[in-house]
């Protein structure tokens, strides 16, 4: 059996993510010489055919809502948002963005070095995270099962050391109305509550500043629940070891039914934040 690099837990069998602290897992290299590992491309263009870039960034742009809409909302919608996308207003932002992209990927394309594919996805990745965004809020409050404020739209684009971290997960959130009881405030928060926090799920490095805890328990002891710092999310859950998650780690945040994988690891507060929370993880993923 191996352990993880980072918090030398032993690993599950075959697993891709340390089920304790969420780490991605590092494959073994045979013998002792390095290999090189090929890069998978998420969004392949063919550039050879230059007038057609802008067709095929809005074909994976479509893939792109149709799997928002799997994380976020309702897959039975699906007829109804790409109706929307199709006959709303923002039809003239989305065909001048992927004329834009077109041309902006042809540009890193030109370059011709070898993290081209690496450097396209990442531009593609997070144009389209902020026109989902700006999709679902201003065109699809609606159909929207989960919605997020306008006050979030104004982090797209934003890089971290200017933005307010804890007023962005807070207007992510939009935590009011919402029975779990949530603390910015740690001074006021009670101590015992805080030191639970400390003692269970919530391990922040020694300058790591912690933005929000949620206490998720019956009685209030904050034993269980989740917590955002400037770097990671921390969480228990009922029964669960606790977990950790850095978001330039995040590889996959997936809804099942009501709860939420994170890399894979089981994630649950309640079905609204639970659909937020995605949100906000793709945010502050991109602000890495």
């Amino acid at each position: 059996m191996r352990n993880c690099q980072f918090c030398d837990k032993e690993l599950l069998e075959e697993a891709r993510f340390c089920h304790h602290c969420g780490a991605k897992v590092k494959t073994p290299i045979a013998d002792s010489t390095e290999q090189t590992v090929s890069y998978e491309t998420k969004y392949p263009l063919n550039f050879r055919e230059v007038k057609g870039l802008s067709s095929e960034i809005k074909q994976y742009f479509v893939q792109a809502l149709d799997l928002r809409i799997k994380d976020t909302q309702n897959p039975a919608k699906k007829k109804h948002y790409m109706n929307r996308l199709m006959q709303s207003e923002f039809q003239q932002v989305f065909e001048l963005r992927a004329r834009q992209l077109a041309e902006e990927t042809y540009t890193i394309h030109s370059k011709q070095g070898t993290t081209v594919p690496q450097e396209v996805d990442q531009l593609l990745t997070k144009s389209f995270d902020g026109l989902l965004d700006y999709f679902m809020v201003k065109y699809c409050q609606d159909l929207n099962e989960v919605n997020i404020p306008d006050e979030a739209l104004k982090y797209e684009g934003k890089k971290k050391e200017e933005t307010d971290l804890q007023k962005m997960v807070v207007d992510f959130l939009a935590l009011d109305g919402e029975e779990v009881k949530i603390y910015t405030d740690f001074i006021t928060m009670p101590l015992r509550k805080l030191q639970n926090a400390s003692r269970n799920f919530l391990f922040p490095a020694k300058d790591e500043k912690v933005l929000l805890i949620g206490d998720q328990t019956v009685f209030g002891t904050c034993r269980e629940g989740f917590a955002l710092t400037e770097d990671a999310l921390y969480w228990k859950s009922h029964f669960k070891d606790p977990q950790k998650v850095f978001y330039h780690q995040i590889e996959t945040v997936k809804k099942e039914k009501d709860w939420l994988l994170i890399n894979e690891i089981f994630f649950n507060v309640n079905p609204t934040i639970n659909g937020k929370m995605v949100f906000l993880l793709n945010r502050l993923k991109a602000l890495e």
